[in-house]
Protein backbone atom coordinates (compact mmCIF):
# COMPACT_ATOMS: atom_id res chain seq x y z
CA UNK A 1 0.00 0.00 0.00
CA UNK A 2 1.30 3.43 -1.02
CA UNK A 3 2.12 5.71 1.77
CA UNK A 4 0.31 8.61 0.66
CA UNK A 5 -2.74 6.15 1.36
CA UNK A 6 -1.64 5.59 4.90
CA UNK A 7 0.49 8.33 5.39
CA UNK A 8 -1.18 11.64 4.18
CA UNK A 9 -4.90 10.32 3.71
CA UNK A 10 -5.38 8.35 6.91
CA UNK A 11 -3.92 11.83 8.58
CA UNK A 12 -6.65 13.74 7.30
CA UNK A 13 -10.03 11.01 7.67
CA UNK A 14 -9.20 8.93 10.55
CA UNK A 15 -6.67 12.18 12.26
CA UNK A 16 -8.99 13.44 12.50
CA UNK A 17 -11.59 11.80 14.68
CA UNK A 18 -10.43 12.54 18.07
CA UNK A 19 -11.24 16.11 17.17
CA UNK A 20 -14.97 16.09 16.14
CA UNK A 21 -17.78 16.02 18.19
CA UNK A 22 -15.90 20.51 18.96
CA UNK A 23 -15.14 21.66 15.77
CA UNK A 24 -15.55 20.70 11.84
CA UNK A 25 -18.16 18.23 12.54
CA UNK A 26 -19.94 17.50 9.15
CA UNK A 27 -22.87 15.93 8.57
CA UNK A 28 -20.96 14.25 5.51
CA UNK A 29 -17.89 12.57 7.68
CA UNK A 30 -17.70 8.75 6.54
CA UNK A 31 -19.86 9.28 3.69
CA UNK A 32 -18.03 7.69 0.62
CA UNK A 33 -20.34 8.84 -2.24
CA UNK A 34 -20.55 12.36 -4.27
CA UNK A 35 -23.95 14.30 -2.38
CA UNK A 36 -24.85 16.87 -5.49
CA UNK A 37 -25.99 20.35 -4.00
CA UNK A 38 -29.21 20.01 -1.75
CA UNK A 39 -30.98 23.17 -0.78
CA UNK A 40 -33.65 22.85 1.71
CA UNK A 41 -35.87 24.49 3.63
CA UNK A 42 -37.15 23.29 7.22
CA UNK A 43 -39.91 24.66 9.57
CA UNK A 44 -40.55 23.14 13.10
CA UNK A 45 -42.61 23.89 16.10
CA UNK A 46 -41.87 23.10 19.41
CA UNK A 47 -41.67 23.10 22.76
CA UNK A 48 -39.05 24.31 25.36
CA UNK A 49 -39.59 23.30 29.43
CA UNK A 50 -36.91 25.50 30.34
CA UNK A 51 -35.84 28.55 28.22
CA UNK A 52 -33.39 30.45 30.69
CA UNK A 53 -32.48 27.52 32.92
CA UNK A 54 -28.88 29.40 34.25
CA UNK A 55 -31.47 32.37 35.85
CA UNK A 56 -32.78 30.95 38.83
CA UNK A 57 -35.68 32.95 39.66
CA UNK A 58 -37.22 32.49 35.66
CA UNK A 59 -35.78 28.59 35.88
CA UNK A 60 -38.43 25.97 34.35
CA UNK A 61 -40.02 28.86 32.24
CA UNK A 62 -41.15 27.03 29.48
CA UNK A 63 -42.41 28.31 25.91
CA UNK A 64 -43.47 27.29 22.79
CA UNK A 65 -41.50 28.17 19.71
CA UNK A 66 -41.10 27.69 15.99
CA UNK A 67 -37.74 27.87 13.93
CA UNK A 68 -37.13 27.96 9.99
CA UNK A 69 -33.59 27.22 8.60
CA UNK A 70 -32.78 27.21 5.20
CA UNK A 71 -29.54 25.09 4.48
CA UNK A 72 -27.60 23.55 1.82
CA UNK A 73 -25.45 20.81 1.46
CA UNK A 74 -22.83 19.50 -0.98
CA UNK A 75 -19.97 16.47 -1.27
CA UNK A 76 -17.52 15.60 -4.05
CA UNK A 77 -15.36 12.80 -4.39
CA UNK A 78 -12.77 12.25 -6.64
CA UNK A 79 -8.90 10.56 -6.64
CA UNK A 80 -7.64 14.10 -5.69
CA UNK A 81 -10.38 15.94 -4.26
CA UNK A 82 -12.65 15.87 -1.22
CA UNK A 83 -14.98 18.94 -1.26
CA UNK A 84 -17.53 18.95 1.67
CA UNK A 85 -20.00 21.61 2.03
CA UNK A 86 -22.82 22.35 4.89
CA UNK A 87 -24.69 25.32 5.06
CA UNK A 88 -27.39 26.32 7.73
CA UNK A 89 -29.50 29.79 8.00
CA UNK A 90 -31.86 28.98 10.78
CA UNK A 91 -34.02 31.65 12.88
CA UNK A 92 -36.26 30.31 16.41
CA UNK A 93 -38.78 32.22 17.68
CA UNK A 94 -40.31 32.10 20.93
CA UNK A 95 -44.40 31.93 20.38
CA UNK A 96 -45.01 32.92 24.54
CA UNK A 97 -43.74 35.63 26.78
CA UNK A 98 -40.59 34.93 28.14
CA UNK A 99 -40.03 36.10 31.86
CA UNK A 100 -36.35 37.05 32.22
CA UNK A 101 -35.76 40.31 30.65
CA UNK A 102 -32.18 39.47 29.47
CA UNK A 103 -33.77 37.11 27.56
CA UNK A 104 -34.97 37.14 23.70
CA UNK A 105 -37.84 35.90 21.90
CA UNK A 106 -35.50 35.54 18.81
CA UNK A 107 -32.30 33.72 18.13
CA UNK A 108 -30.45 32.74 15.38
CA UNK A 109 -29.60 29.19 14.79
CA UNK A 110 -26.83 29.33 11.66
CA UNK A 111 -23.64 27.26 10.71
CA UNK A 112 -21.42 26.90 7.64
CA UNK A 113 -18.72 23.71 7.59
CA UNK A 114 -16.40 23.83 4.14
CA UNK A 115 -13.64 21.07 4.26
CA UNK A 116 -11.45 20.85 1.18
CA UNK A 117 -8.62 18.19 1.17
CA UNK A 118 -6.59 18.34 -2.44
CA UNK A 119 -3.70 15.55 -3.11
CA UNK A 120 -1.57 17.71 -5.20
CA UNK A 121 0.71 14.70 -5.97
CA UNK A 122 1.45 10.98 -4.37
CA UNK A 123 3.92 13.15 -1.74
CA UNK A 124 2.13 16.30 -1.41
CA UNK A 125 -1.52 17.00 0.36
CA UNK A 126 -3.62 20.40 1.78
CA UNK A 127 -6.03 20.38 3.47
CA UNK A 128 -8.00 23.39 4.98
CA UNK A 129 -11.42 23.14 7.43
CA UNK A 130 -13.34 26.29 8.29
CA UNK A 131 -16.42 26.67 10.66
CA UNK A 132 -18.63 29.22 11.63
CA UNK A 133 -21.88 29.21 13.92
CA UNK A 134 -23.84 31.72 15.28
CA UNK A 135 -26.59 31.09 18.07
CA UNK A 136 -27.04 29.94 21.30
CA UNK A 137 -25.20 26.47 22.56
CA UNK A 138 -25.96 24.23 19.42
CA UNK A 139 -26.86 20.85 20.93
CA UNK A 140 -23.30 19.80 22.04
CA UNK A 141 -22.44 18.55 18.85
CA UNK A 142 -21.19 22.00 16.99
CA UNK A 143 -19.60 24.78 18.90
CA UNK A 144 -17.11 25.49 21.95
CA UNK A 145 -19.89 25.85 24.97
CA UNK A 146 -20.36 23.00 26.97
CA UNK A 147 -23.73 24.38 28.60
CA UNK A 148 -26.80 26.31 28.16
CA UNK A 149 -25.85 30.51 27.78
CA UNK A 150 -28.75 33.31 27.52
CA UNK A 151 -26.96 35.01 24.82
CA UNK A 152 -25.84 34.43 21.29
CA UNK A 153 -22.34 34.16 20.49
CA UNK A 154 -20.38 34.24 17.39
CA UNK A 155 -17.76 31.33 16.71
CA UNK A 156 -15.43 31.09 13.91
CA UNK A 157 -12.95 28.34 13.71
CA UNK A 158 -10.31 27.90 10.68
CA UNK A 159 -7.69 24.74 10.52
CA UNK A 160 -4.82 24.29 7.45
CA UNK A 161 -2.61 22.15 6.77
CA UNK A 162 0.20 20.56 4.77
CA UNK A 163 1.45 16.47 4.64
CA UNK A 164 3.90 15.47 3.06
CA UNK A 165 5.51 12.39 2.43
CA UNK A 166 9.18 12.08 3.04
CA UNK A 167 9.95 8.69 2.69
CA UNK A 168 7.95 5.53 1.82
CA UNK A 169 6.95 5.26 6.03
CA UNK A 170 7.54 8.82 7.18
CA UNK A 171 5.18 11.53 6.36
CA UNK A 172 4.64 14.67 8.47
CA UNK A 173 1.25 17.00 8.79
CA UNK A 174 2.54 20.96 9.34
CA UNK A 175 -0.20 23.21 9.65
CA UNK A 176 -1.73 26.33 11.88
CA UNK A 177 -5.54 27.25 13.67
CA UNK A 178 -7.60 30.05 14.33
CA UNK A 179 -10.63 30.11 16.32
CA UNK A 180 -12.65 33.66 18.12
CA UNK A 181 -15.75 33.17 20.09
CA UNK A 182 -17.35 36.16 20.77
CA UNK A 183 -20.39 36.71 23.16
CA UNK A 184 -23.24 39.33 21.87
CA UNK A 185 -23.81 40.46 25.80
CA UNK A 186 -20.49 39.25 27.87
CA UNK A 187 -17.36 40.69 26.05
CA UNK A 188 -15.56 39.31 29.56
CA UNK A 189 -16.23 35.83 27.95
CA UNK A 190 -14.26 36.37 24.63
CA UNK A 191 -11.47 34.72 23.40
CA UNK A 192 -9.20 34.36 20.37
CA UNK A 193 -6.68 31.30 20.05
CA UNK A 194 -4.04 31.13 17.53
CA UNK A 195 -2.44 27.24 17.18
CA UNK A 196 0.26 25.82 15.68
CA UNK A 197 1.13 21.78 15.26
CA UNK A 198 3.58 19.31 13.74
CA UNK A 199 2.87 15.36 13.82
CA UNK A 200 4.72 12.70 12.26
CA UNK A 201 3.66 9.59 10.99
CA UNK A 202 5.39 6.23 10.78
CA UNK A 203 3.23 3.53 9.23
CA UNK A 204 3.81 0.20 10.74
CA UNK A 205 1.82 -1.45 8.96
CA UNK A 206 -1.60 -1.45 6.05
CA UNK A 207 -3.52 -0.58 8.90
CA UNK A 208 -1.57 0.58 11.41
CA UNK A 209 0.41 4.48 11.44
CA UNK A 210 2.18 5.21 15.08
CA UNK A 211 2.32 9.53 15.79
CA UNK A 212 3.96 11.93 17.11
CA UNK A 213 2.15 15.56 17.70
CA UNK A 214 3.19 18.88 19.17
CA UNK A 215 0.57 21.40 19.46
CA UNK A 216 0.90 24.84 20.74
CA UNK A 217 -1.81 27.64 21.33
CA UNK A 218 -1.87 30.90 22.48
CA UNK A 219 -5.34 32.23 23.95
CA UNK A 220 -5.81 36.10 24.29
CA UNK A 221 -8.93 36.29 26.72
CA UNK A 222 -10.53 39.52 26.77
CA UNK A 223 -10.85 41.05 30.22
CA UNK A 224 -9.24 38.23 31.37
CA UNK A 225 -5.96 36.33 32.18
CA UNK A 226 -4.21 35.34 28.49
CA UNK A 227 -2.44 31.44 28.45
CA UNK A 228 0.07 29.64 26.33
CA UNK A 229 -0.30 26.03 25.69
CA UNK A 230 1.89 23.22 25.07
CA UNK A 231 0.94 19.56 23.64
CA UNK A 232 3.06 16.66 23.41
CA UNK A 233 1.03 13.23 22.50
CA UNK A 234 2.09 9.86 20.93
CA UNK A 235 -1.08 7.98 19.34
CA UNK A 236 -2.21 5.04 16.88
CA UNK A 237 -3.91 5.49 14.02
CA UNK A 238 -5.51 1.75 13.68
CA UNK A 239 -7.96 0.81 10.00
CA UNK A 240 -9.66 -2.13 12.07
CA UNK A 241 -10.97 -3.07 8.28
CA UNK A 242 -12.65 -1.17 5.56
CA UNK A 243 -15.16 0.39 7.47
CA UNK A 244 -14.29 0.85 11.06
CA UNK A 245 -10.97 3.03 12.29
CA UNK A 246 -9.51 3.79 15.69
CA UNK A 247 -7.36 6.76 16.63
CA UNK A 248 -5.83 7.03 19.88
CA UNK A 249 -3.69 9.54 21.29
CA UNK A 250 -2.29 10.20 24.62
CA UNK A 251 0.13 13.03 26.16
CA UNK A 252 0.56 15.89 28.45
CA UNK A 253 -0.44 19.03 28.30
CA UNK A 254 1.74 22.59 29.51
CA UNK A 255 -0.47 25.18 30.10
CA UNK A 256 1.30 28.79 31.52
CA UNK A 257 -1.73 31.22 32.72
CA UNK A 258 -0.40 35.40 33.62
CA UNK A 259 0.24 36.05 37.01
CA UNK A 260 -0.04 32.24 37.44
CA UNK A 261 2.09 29.54 38.35
CA UNK A 262 2.42 26.87 35.10
CA UNK A 263 0.73 23.49 35.41
CA UNK A 264 1.16 20.29 33.52
CA UNK A 265 -1.57 17.63 33.42
CA UNK A 266 -2.30 14.52 31.17
CA UNK A 267 -4.30 14.91 28.24
CA UNK A 268 -5.82 12.27 25.97
CA UNK A 269 -8.25 11.68 22.46
CA UNK A 270 -9.85 8.76 21.25
CA UNK A 271 -12.12 8.55 17.66
CA UNK A 272 -13.51 5.69 16.64
CA UNK A 273 -16.17 5.75 13.45
CA UNK A 274 -17.34 2.55 12.07
CA UNK A 275 -19.93 1.74 8.98
CA UNK A 276 -21.99 -1.22 10.17
CA UNK A 277 -23.30 -1.62 6.39
CA UNK A 278 -24.92 0.65 3.75
CA UNK A 279 -27.49 1.69 6.59
CA UNK A 280 -25.86 1.55 10.14
CA UNK A 281 -23.31 4.03 10.73
CA UNK A 282 -21.73 4.74 14.67
CA UNK A 283 -19.34 7.46 15.76
CA UNK A 284 -17.38 8.27 18.93
CA UNK A 285 -14.94 10.56 20.67
CA UNK A 286 -13.40 10.91 24.02
CA UNK A 287 -11.20 14.17 24.95
CA UNK A 288 -10.07 15.33 28.14
CA UNK A 289 -7.98 18.38 28.13
CA UNK A 290 -7.32 21.79 29.85
CA UNK A 291 -9.21 24.49 28.23
CA UNK A 292 -10.22 28.27 27.86
CA UNK A 293 -13.44 27.78 26.53
CA UNK A 294 -16.47 28.45 29.25
CA UNK A 295 -14.26 29.83 32.16
CA UNK A 296 -16.49 33.06 32.99
CA UNK A 297 -19.63 32.84 34.99
CA UNK A 298 -21.11 36.10 35.80
CA UNK A 299 -18.59 37.82 38.42
CA UNK A 300 -16.61 34.38 38.76
CA UNK A 301 -13.73 33.97 36.29
CA UNK A 302 -11.54 30.55 36.59
CA UNK A 303 -8.15 30.40 35.41
CA UNK A 304 -8.69 26.81 34.29
CA UNK A 305 -11.56 24.40 32.72
CA UNK A 306 -10.09 21.02 32.98
CA UNK A 307 -13.05 18.50 30.91
CA UNK A 308 -13.99 15.58 29.87
CA UNK A 309 -15.89 14.92 26.62
CA UNK A 310 -17.88 11.42 25.53
CA UNK A 311 -20.17 12.12 22.47
CA UNK A 312 -21.52 8.84 20.99
CA UNK A 313 -24.08 9.31 17.86
CA UNK A 314 -25.88 6.97 15.00
CA UNK A 315 -27.97 6.93 12.49
CA UNK A 316 -29.81 4.14 10.96
CA UNK A 317 -31.70 4.09 7.81
CA UNK A 318 -34.39 1.70 8.67
CA UNK A 319 -35.85 2.12 4.94
CA UNK A 320 -36.15 4.30 2.18
CA UNK A 321 -38.39 6.51 3.74
CA UNK A 322 -37.33 6.11 7.33
CA UNK A 323 -33.89 7.64 8.91
CA UNK A 324 -33.27 7.59 12.87
CA UNK A 325 -30.33 9.52 15.04
CA UNK A 326 -29.44 9.23 18.73
CA UNK A 327 -26.99 11.30 20.12
CA UNK A 328 -25.34 11.30 23.46
CA UNK A 329 -23.24 13.94 25.28
CA UNK A 330 -21.53 13.91 28.61
CA UNK A 331 -19.08 16.95 28.97
CA UNK A 332 -17.46 17.14 33.39
CA UNK A 333 -15.79 20.29 34.08
CA UNK A 334 -13.80 20.87 36.25
CA UNK A 335 -13.14 24.67 37.10
CA UNK A 336 -10.35 26.21 39.61
CA UNK A 337 -8.28 29.72 40.06
CA UNK A 338 -6.42 31.02 42.66
CA UNK A 339 -8.49 32.61 45.35
CA UNK A 340 -11.51 31.23 44.00
CA UNK A 341 -13.48 27.65 45.05
CA UNK A 342 -12.97 25.53 42.77
CA UNK A 343 -16.79 24.04 41.29
CA UNK A 344 -17.57 21.01 39.26
CA UNK A 345 -20.72 21.23 36.70
CA UNK A 346 -21.27 17.66 34.53
CA UNK A 347 -23.78 18.55 31.77
CA UNK A 348 -25.50 14.91 29.98
CA UNK A 349 -27.82 15.34 27.01
CA UNK A 350 -29.36 12.83 25.07
CA UNK A 351 -31.07 13.23 21.29
CA UNK A 352 -33.51 11.11 19.40
CA UNK A 353 -34.85 11.89 16.02
CA UNK A 354 -36.49 10.26 13.17
CA UNK A 355 -37.47 11.20 9.85
CA UNK A 356 -39.66 10.28 7.34
CA UNK A 357 -39.47 10.58 2.97
CA UNK A 358 -43.10 11.30 2.34
CA UNK A 359 -42.75 11.89 -1.26
CA UNK A 360 -39.53 12.92 -3.38
CA UNK A 361 -38.90 16.27 -1.94
CA UNK A 362 -41.01 16.28 1.65
CA UNK A 363 -39.77 14.55 4.86
CA UNK A 364 -41.42 14.83 8.09
CA UNK A 365 -39.53 14.83 11.11
CA UNK A 366 -39.64 14.83 15.14
CA UNK A 367 -36.71 15.14 17.89
CA UNK A 368 -36.94 14.91 21.45
CA UNK A 369 -33.66 16.22 23.70
CA UNK A 370 -32.96 16.00 26.81
CA UNK A 371 -29.97 17.75 29.01
CA UNK A 372 -29.59 17.01 32.87
CA UNK A 373 -26.59 19.65 33.82
CA UNK A 374 -25.31 18.90 37.74
CA UNK A 375 -23.41 22.19 39.54
CA UNK A 376 -22.09 20.68 43.15
CA UNK A 377 -24.37 23.71 45.14
CA UNK A 378 -25.58 24.91 42.29
CA UNK A 379 -22.94 28.00 43.01
CA UNK A 380 -22.89 28.74 38.74
CA UNK A 381 -26.41 28.33 38.63
CA UNK A 382 -25.86 25.25 36.45
CA UNK A 383 -27.86 22.64 38.34
CA UNK A 384 -31.26 22.23 35.88
CA UNK A 385 -33.32 19.51 33.56
CA UNK A 386 -34.38 20.53 30.42
CA UNK A 387 -36.15 18.79 27.73
CA UNK A 388 -37.42 20.12 23.87
CA UNK A 389 -39.72 18.17 21.87
CA UNK A 390 -40.17 19.84 18.04
CA UNK A 391 -41.73 18.52 14.93
CA UNK A 392 -41.31 19.88 11.66
CA UNK A 393 -41.40 19.70 7.40
CA UNK A 394 -38.24 19.54 4.84
CA UNK A 395 -38.89 20.29 1.48
CA UNK A 396 -35.97 19.79 -0.98
CA UNK A 397 -35.02 21.50 -4.32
Amino acid sequence: MKLITVCAVGAFTTGSLAAQGIFNVSPNDGVTDDIPLEISGTLNYGWDDNVTPAVKANRGDSSMYTSFNLGANYLNLDAQTRVDFNFKLGVLYYLDDIENSNANSTYSDSRMILNVAHNVSERLRLTTKNYAFYGLEPDYAYGAVSDRSNDEYLLLSTDNAVGYKWTERLGTITGFNYSQLGYDDRSNSDRKNLGLYNQFRYVLSQQAVSTLDYRYRMTDVEAGLDSDNHKVLVGLDYRINEAATLVAKAGVQYRKVDTRDATTDPTFEIGYMQRMNQMFRVRANLVYDTNDYGTTFGTRTFDDNQTFRLNLAGDYQLSKQLYVTCGINYVANQYSAVGVSDDDVDVFNISIGATYKMMANLSANITYNHTKSSDVGDTLNRDYDRNRIQAGLTYTF
